[in-house]
Formats: structure tokens, sequence, C-alpha cells
């Protein structure tokens, strides 16, 4: 069993310095929503994977985002330790700082882990009008 007394010494890893793909976009009110079931990082203290369903849904203003750089960036996660709140978090600034939307809002639904279904949810709004 993994003791999670230490949590709080645990090194947290990161997909640094991703360069993402983009798409002009001259269109107007739209949301796009795309649906990844296989998206998996690993438990910092027990280096179990950590899986879910995580769906990325937004308003774009001037970029799109590209989906085959999107599927790539998500894969880089797979063996990255870091928490399940962390690493919702930190896709949701870096898609949000890569194309600068109206909206940006990243989903995950675990996979039950010891009996408990967790969703975490991260949203970033633009300040700009």
């Amino acid at each position: 069993m993994t003791d999670y007394s230490r949590a709080h010494e645990a090194l947290i890893e990161k997909v640094e310095n991703y360069s993402f793909d983009t798409i002009p976009f001259q269109g107007r009110n739209i949301e796009i929503v795309w649906e990844y079931p296989e998206f998996q990082s690993l438990c910092p203290l027990s280096e179990r994977h950590d899986q879910g369903t995580l769906i990325i849904r937004y308003a774009p203003r001037g970029l799109l985002l590209e989906s085959k750089s999107v599927r790539e960036y998500l894969r880089l996660w797979r063996n990255k330790k870091i928490w399940q709140e962390y690493v919702t978090d930190e896709i949701a600034t870096a898609l949000f700082n890569a194309i600068n939307p109206e909206w940006i809002e990243v989903k995950i639904s675990w996979a039950a882990r010891g009996g408990i279904y967790a969703t975490t949810i991260s949203r970033r709004e633009s300040q700009a009008q």
C-alpha cells in the first residue's frame, strides 16, 4: 500500500516547452469540443498510471488548435509524475497560452481509484474584450 503521509514532498514532472501547431480562425460564435479517451499520467507516489477521458472545450478567437499537435502533447503526459488536479490545470494553462481563446475548459473524468471516481476541471477565460 502506498504511504501518502509524505505526499507534499513528491516530485512533480511537467511537459515543458511544447510548441502547438495552430490554424488561423476566421469564423465566429463556435465552440469546439474534443474528447481524448486514452489520457494517462503517473501518480507521483505509487507511480501507477492514472487513466481517464479528457475533454477540451473552447471558443476560439484568432487561432485554432491543430488536433494532431494536441494529441501528441497529451501523449507526452503518459510517463510524467503529477497529481490529477495539477495535470488538468497544467494542460488548461498550456492550451490557453498557445491560442488565447475567449475561454477554454479542460475536464478529465478519471478511472476509479480505490473505489472513488474523480473528475477534475480547469477553466481559463480571456480578459481581453
